[in-house]
């Protein structure tokens, strides 16, 4: 929808300039003419944004879209209160000696699941720097 009104205002705004130029300079027959150029032109231009609307890489623009809407949103007031009850209960955890009851199969997958939260991050950081070692300066 925006490149619906940015396009249309940019036509206008090229629109308004040719009529100021045509009237300036004394060219009245430009301006009958003009006219049925314009209403083409904006006709044009209209089908051109709609077929855009309609293509499969602006669906999946929309779909991105609300996608990243909804993970990139800050935290509401009951995920902060469950965060904390979370770093809560892994101070409980470590302080009450309980990790020393653990199995091996619990610490294997407890490292797995840290490990796995680790790698998030470092391949966020390759994808958003967009090279694999170091930065591109």
């Amino acid at each position: 929808m925006v490149i619906k009104s940015s396009a249309l205002q940019f036509a206008s705004y090229l629109l308004r300039e040719r009529v100021k130029f045509g009237s300036v300079h004394g060219v009245p027959d430009l301006l009958g003419p003009f006219h049925k150029r314009k209403e083409d032109l904006l006709k044009q231009i209209r089908e051109i944004s709609e077929n855009i609307s309609k293509s499969e890489l602006a669906r999946k623009l929309r779909v991105a879209k609300g996608f990243y809407s909804l993970e990139m949103a800050p935290p509401n007031n009951n995920e902060i209160m469950q965060i904390k009850n979370d770093i809560k209960l892994v101070k409980d955890f470590f302080g009450s000696g309980a990790y020393k009851q653990l199995t091996v199969k619990q610490a294997w997958l407890l490292l797995l699941v840290g490990t796995e939260i680790g790698m998030w991050f470092f391949l966020g950081e390759t994808i958003g720097k967009m090279h694999i070692v170091g930065y591109k300066v």
